[in-house]
């Protein structure tokens, strides 16, 4: 029941078909989850949506959402030489990025020949990019980006995804940049962004705290096997983590395997609630997002503040911190307790915020240990080939962003994409 299988089991239902979702937790969303505590709410996952999300947008208006919508502050912050330098998003980031010194006029003159000479495919179809699934994100970055590559790019997906440069295709670096384009807004809502998925289980038959413990496929079905149960369907969407979907579906063919070998980059995040107002601060006032290079970057990777989103996320006089560890760092520390994490990172964060500690009202640790789905080379092409040979008839479909992009629009669109082939078939 994460956003994947919400939006397949949505539009099956709404073709006619009699579906049924079997969560293992006590919860729906998946990563997609929003806590309030003493007065604060926050994003334990999922932290915005941007207005290239389509799906995303459509969902929320069909759900009647739309009101809810609100945008974030246009202004971001990149940490340089030791500093905070707060920039807009958007058409005119590239005149402070010149200002400041982030980039040269070659750099952005480079960035822009290599990356606006490119055939853009759809954001959310990681398929799509499969012609640009040829090399590393860090060897075409170096050859054609300049500083771009530094400052930009690997900013850009080591914070919003979790992924080294060496280890990504550039065509995921090249989907990244698509999504983030100059007019795109970014957006969140105000009762947190899980109103998205509750509202879409309240409209299909979701089973909580019910794992599915195998599935055997049959041409004329598939068995599902649950403790103490078993259901007989004519089609199974597995819209989980690609190791919950190896888990489960044994049976599967070669390609099936590759794609459900997909590793993850483990996710860390610090919410750290405080009373530390930072308007004084040129470099940090009302910003929503921080980005850190990896030449500047210690323990923390990115950061996203609460009441830059919308003041109402936060009580008066308070802000709200949501501060990601490092991939490496994420990795190391995800067994450790809670009071260990936030004291190994403490000093970063006063580093990035100075104050934010002695002005704590409480932290909070969240951990998922399959965070976000990493793109080597190949992956695109894999997926490509996977859209390309499934049968009609095919009874058990993959979903969920390892088998698309490290996005919730994305996922999104893996679901609603497995549907309409079972609808057509």
């Amino acid at each position: 029941a994460g956003i994947a299988g919400l939006s397949a089991a949505l539009r099956l239902r709404q073709a006619g078909a009699e579906v049924t979702v079997f969560e293992s937790s006590d919860r729906v969303g998946g990563r997609t989850s929003s806590e309030t505590h003493d007065g604060y709410l926050y994003e334990r996952g999922t932290q915005f949506f941007t207005t290239t999300y389509r799906n995303a947008l459509g969902l929320i208006k069909e759900m009647g959402l739309q009101a809810e919508l609100r945008e974030t502050s246009r202004w971001i912050t990149v940490f340089k030489d030791g500093r905070p330098y707060r920039m807009p998003s958007g058409l005119l980031f590239a005149v402070y990025a010149l200002r400041s010194g982030l980039l040269r006029l070659r750099d952005l003159a480079r960035f822009t020949w290599h990356t606006t000479s490119l055939r853009w495919p759809a954001i959310d179809n990681y398929s799509a990019w499969a012609e640009y699934d040829d090399e590393d994100a860090a060897r075409w970055g170096a050859a054609h980006l300049g500083r771009a590559a530094d400052y930009l790019l690997e900013p850009l997906l080591a914070g919003g995804t979790m992924q080294r440069l060496e280890e990504t295709s550039r065509a995921c670096a090249l989907a990244e940049l698509a999504t983030f384009n100059g007019l795109s807004k970014d957006l969140t809502l105000a009762r947190g962004n899980d109103s998205l998925p509750l509202a879409m289980a309240a409209r299909v038959d979701v089973k909580l705290e019910a794992p599915v413990q195998a599935l055997e496929a049959a041409p004329d079905g598939v068995t599902v096997r649950l403790s103490g149960e078993a259901v007989r369907a004519d089609a199974v969407v597995i819209a989980t983590t690609s190791s919950a979907a190896a888990g489960i579906y044994r049976a599967a063919d070669r390609l099936e395997r590759e794609l459900m070998a997909t590793t993850y980059g483990s996710v860390i995040k610090l919410g750290l609630a405080t009373t530390r107002d930072w308007s004084d601060n040129r470099g940090l006032s009302n910003v929503w997002a921080m980005m850190i290079p990896r030449s500047e970057r210690r323990q923390i990777v990115s950061v996203t503040i609460e009441s830059a989103k919308d003041p109402e996320r936060v009580p008066e006089g308070g802000e709200m911190l949501n501060l990601f560890v490092t991939p490496e760092n994420a990795e190391r520390m995800m067994e450790w307790p809670d009071e260990q994490v936030a004291s190994a990172v403490a000093a970063d964060v006063e580093r990035l915020f100075p104050g934010a500690f002695a002005a704590k009202r409480f932290a909070r640790v969240v951990r998922w240990r399959e965070g976000m789905p990493k793109s080597p080379v190949g992956r695109a092409r894999a997926l490509a080939e996977y859209r390309r040979t499934r049968p009609r008839d095919c009874r058990v479909w993959l979903a969920g962003d390892y088998m698309g992009m490290a996005t919730l629009e994305s996922a999104i669109e893996t679901g609603t994409w497995v549907a309409d082939r079972i609808i057509e078939g």
